[in-house]
Formats: C-alpha cells, structure tokens, sequence
C-alpha cells in the first residue's frame, strides 16, 4: 500500500511538471515564423559557422515520387546569429510527378527562438562553394507558421516545387544544439513511406527533468516493493 502511495505522489509530481512546462513552452513561441531574406554572403560568411553538421534524408511518397531534403546545423561566430545555432534546410524533389507545397520540420522535441529576425529564406547563387550539399537557386517560400502545440515548423512554399525542382535554403536560429527529428513533406493527398529524418533543435532541459522524475519514481516504487 505504501509503494502504491509512494507511486502516486510521483506520478502527481510528473503530471504538474509536465502541465507546466507545455503551459510555458506553448505560449512563449506562438509567433508565426518570418520568411525574411538574407544575403548568400551573410549566411555562408559573415555567419561564421563552426561545428557544422549536414544531413542529407531521402523520401519517397507511397506512388513512387521521390526527393530528398538536406538539413545542415552550425553554431555561429558572428553576424545577426552571434552565439545560437543555425539550423538551415533545402528540399530536393528528383523524380515523380505532381508538386511538394509546403514541408514540416518537426514536431520538433523543443521550441526555438521565432521571428523577424530569427527566421530566413536565402537562395544559393551560382558558381558558389559553400555548403556543397545545397542546390543553386530554388523555389521560395511564402510564409512560415510554429505550432506550439505539436513543436512543429512549416513552411509553405509559393508555387510549389515540381519534379528537378528544390527549395531555397530557409531556417531559423536557436539556442539548442541539435538531435534528430522527423520531417513531413506534402504533394497534394499521397503520404511519404516513411518521414525522413532531419537536424533540429534539441529537447529543453525540462523535458530531461520529466524524464528523470519519471525513472526515479519508477525506482523508488521498485525499491519499497522489495
């Protein structure tokens, strides 16, 4: 009976934790997410990435179309993203037919910095060297909206991005340092086999604490049981 108490105390403790670290993480962020332009330069220079991390994902969607989306994060020495880490994306449609219109980066684990100047869309001009993972030029895109609730990123593009076609590189700033994450695209109705897997920003130590709060209740009502 003591163990079941003792259990029940935890779990009241998680529960609390865990409404309030939504209540803070899901108001503070509510800002639609800025498509503002940035200058090649700026982004590949005056930035000064250091620690740069690529990943390039490919997806398929269930009637065969295909692509890939590249995802790079750096955390910055210099310039408007001083300090934070860059997380920057480009998506790739190959082969199939119709047209992706919008892609979501997420539900990421944790929320980032939103905003006018937290945000950006740039397009890679030609001949240049930096970030070889990324394609020339590129579709833009029209607006960005985060969702606090799901901690999901999505971007919609103007036109969409038909088969040989990519994105323009866009992203946002953020204080943490990258894990994995799971993006969507969308092509009309047809779903993706599997979501492919992109750099994002990692979890808030609130959501370490959760999960720490969970193993020692869990450990404890072991320990009293025996």
């Amino acid at each position: 009976m003591d163990g079941w108490l003792g259990l029940k105390k935890w779990m009241t403790l998680t529960a609390v934790c865990f409404v309030v670290n939504i209540a803070v993480l899901g108001t503070s962020n509510a800002t639609p997410l800025s498509n503002t332009p940035v200058s090649w330069t700026d982004f590949a220079s005056t930035w000064a990435p250091t620690n740069v991390q690529v990943r390039e994902s490919p997806f398929v969607f269930s009637d065969g179309a295909s692509g890939k989306i590249v995802s790079i994060a750096y955390l910055s020495s210099g310039g408007a993203a001083n300090g934070k880490w860059v997380y920057a994306y480009q998506v790739i449609f190959e082969s199939g037919q119709g047209s992706i219109t919008a892609v979501a980066l997420g539900p990421s684990p944790a929320p980032v910095s939103v905003g006018a100047s937290n945000s950006f869309q740039t397009s890679k001009p030609s001949g240049d060297t930096h970030f070889s993972e990324f394609k020339q030029n590129g579709v833009s895109t029209l607006t960005g909206i985060y969702e606090p609730t799901t901690k999901t990123y999505t971007w919609f593009f103007t036109t969409g991005i038909g088969v040989g076609g990519n994105s323009v590189v866009f992203g946002y700033f953020s204080d943490k340092t990258p894990t994995l994450a799971r993006a969507n695209l969308f092509k009309g109705l047809t779903g993706l086999n599997s979501q492919p897997a992109v750099l994002a920003a990692s979890p808030e130590p609130a959501a370490f604490s959760l999960l720490a709060i969970g193993l020692l209740g869990i450990a404890g009502f072991r320990k009293r049981r025996k």
